[in-house]
């Protein structure tokens, strides 16, 4: 009995060995795929850049300068096209898609939007519509992840872990933030800490920032940090004054990005006029306004995902007044942009708002107090994060990826200070953030907050029943409708010889009007989700998926034909209930 005991454990400990390694190896290809993406992805915006730009641009020289107002309304025609007829899910900024897809539907994605978001995406921020990369390549990441799950049948769990694998290679790969695109994926998609899921998480991110390296490397890019930034120190502790303003500032202006979004969405969905029109009339609003900053200024400053611009403000290559006025342009270009069904991501034009707020900010108290201050750039560092810190309420993240992006890690006690101000400002006046608003708007509601999962520390064993009335196979149907009269119990397991093999319920025939000549052995569920004692019941309701089940046979783990337990789901109520109250 012993060595049988001992060989099954260490089938068991073998088994669960090969399911971690074949998830992990998930994680690697997940990892790889998305690397790839997130170049082919930069790169294919490149393209239609030049496209629109030079190609379509070169058409229409004869009308320089005024026909910049028009290329990202030819965008829109395309984007509108391909988001209205092939996948609706691919219009605006893509992160909040992911986010309903894990919390409701086990984590699936339509295959078609990576191609989709890919085409769409690069199509209009490559003619100049003000979005970013980040929306875009996680829903793309995400979906990849997906798709592998869905094609392998894995669990809902296992599905969604793998989307968060995606959507954690599509940021590393995309901005060389190997950390931060981990705790994005843990704080806006998953929503959980748990070593299960950050193991493959954390595999994924490694390969996707490898592999988009390599490919860089192979093509002559530098793989250091996006942005190059002057060393920084804190002039005096006083200064941290400077930054709890400037976090108060931010908090203000992501609250200001983030109506301005929706109100403008809002005013799109009330055009009487066909949905795939839309885009173009928002890329026409945004064409306007990049050609009146670049009749001032010589640049398109708001199109696009803004990079070049921040750039320039860290070379100091901008003036107080530009700075001041792209907060407020950048804010409507990408509303209006995205508000007008056009694809793209919010995470980039928040780092280039809060950039500006920063600069602008950084300039003023440099000519008001020039002993006591850092460089401005020092402040528009800070307020990269501390924007995003705020519409997404994602702290950690902001931090992380501004000092994985800039490598200046002198500058983390502002960044950290002013994003956590930043972050409780916009909590006071919204429950939501950028991303869930958007849900919240169509009915679905999706808790920010990484909370713990009461139903991850109940387990099966301190719910089940161990006094379990059993049923046999050959017991006539009339008998059971006695027996459950008698008993008050709507379910009960059956066994043959001691083994289970079953599960009888009231539902098996209860719309059957001649009982006489039934048995158990014709109407049982032979289809049994079982339940093991060390189980969460987070874990069992997960195995039982979409299934109508509310019994629940409890087996030794170590034989699985072995009843040892029952419960049903009021007993789980009744435990839920008592673990919220304590």
């Amino acid at each position: 009995m012993r060595d049988d005991t001992m060989v099954e454990r260490l089938q068991r400990v073998s088994e669960i060995f090969s399911n971690v390694v074949m998830f992990n190896t998930l994680a690697i290809i997940t990892g790889i795929i998305c690397g790839f993406i997130a170049i082919g992805f930069r790169y294919l915006i490149f393209g239609f850049d030049g496209l629109f730009f030079n190609g379509i641009g070169s058409l229409l020289d004869f009308a320089q300068p005024y026909y910049i107002a028009v290329i990202p309304a030819i965008g829109g025609i395309f984007v509108g096209i391909l988001t209205y007829y092939f996948a609706p899910e691919a219009k605006g900024h893509g992160v909040p898609e992911v986010m309903n897809a894990v919390a409701l539907h086990g984590g699936r994605i339509r295959p078609r939007v990576v191609a989709v978001k890919a085409l769409a995406s690069s199509i209009c921020i490559g003619s100049g519509g003000s979005a970013g990369r980040e929306g875009p390549i996680v829903q793309m990441g995400s979906a990849t992840g997906s798709t592998i799950a869905q094609l392998l049948r894995l669990t809902p769990y296992q599905t969604k872990v793998l989307v968060a694998c995606g959507a954690a290679g599509g940021i590393a790969g995309t901005f060389n933030t190997p950390i931060a695109a981990v705790l994005f994926s843990l704080e806006l998609i998953l929503r959980e800490v748990k070593i299960r899921s950050l193991t493959p998480i954390v595999i994924s991110s490694v390969f996707a920032t490898i592999t988009s390296r390599l490919l860089l490397s192979l093509l002559g890019v530098k793989t250091a940090f996006v942005f190059e930034v002057p060393p920084y120190s804190l002039n005096t502790p006083y200064e941290i004054i400077f930054y709890l303003l400037l976090g108060i500032l931010a908090g203000v202006v992501a609250l200001s990005y983030s109506r301005t979004l929706y109100r403008i969405e809002d005013f799109f969905d009330l055009l009487k006029i066909p949905e795939f029109v839309k885009p173009s009339i928002g890329g026409l609003l945004v064409g306007i306004i990049g050609l009146i900053i670049y009749i001032y200024t010589g640049k398109t400053h708001t199109f696009g995902v803004g990079y070049d611009t921040i750039e320039l403000l860290f070379g100091d290559k901008l003036i107080f007044e530009v700075v001041l006025a792209l907060i407020f342009l950048k804010i409507l270009a990408t509303s209006i942009t995205l508000g007008s069904g056009g694809s793209g991501g919010v995470f980039a034009p928040s780092l280039y708002i809060g950039a500006m707020l920063g600069g602008a900010y950084g300039m003023l108290l440099q000519s008001l107090f020039p002993a006591i201050t850092a460089n401005y750039v020092a402040y528009a560092i800070v307020g990269m994060a501390a924007v995003f810190a705020g519409v997404s309420r994602a702290i950690l993240t902001s931090i992380i990826i501004v000092f994985e992006m800039t490598g200046d890690y002198a500058i983390i006690l502002p960044l950290m200070f002013a994003s956590v101000i930043s972050s409780t400002l916009f909590r006071f006046f919204s429950e939501d953030t950028i991303y869930t608003l958007k849900l919240r708007r169509r009915g679905i509601i999706i808790d920010q907050e990484m909370d713990v999962n009461l139903m991850r520390t109940i387990r099966v064993e301190d719910v089940m029943k161990k006094d379990v009335i059993t049923v046999r196979e050959d017991m006539p149907v009339s008998e059971l409708s006695r027996m459950m009269a008698k008993t008050g119990h709507m379910g009960f397991p059956v066994v043959r010889d001691g083994k289970l093999v079953g599960i009888v319920t009231h539902s098996d025939f209860e719309n059957i009007e001649d009982i006489q000549n039934l048995y158990v052995l014709d109407i049982m569920t032979t289809d049994v989700i079982k339940a093991y004692p060390h189980e969460t019941l987070e874990e069992v309701i997960l195995k039982a998926g979409n299934r109508d089940i509310s019994h629940f046979p409890v087996v030794d783990p170590l034989n699985s034909e072995r009843l040892i337990g029952f419960f049903t789901k009021g007993d789980i109520l009744r435990a839920y209930t008592r673990k919220r109250l304590q």
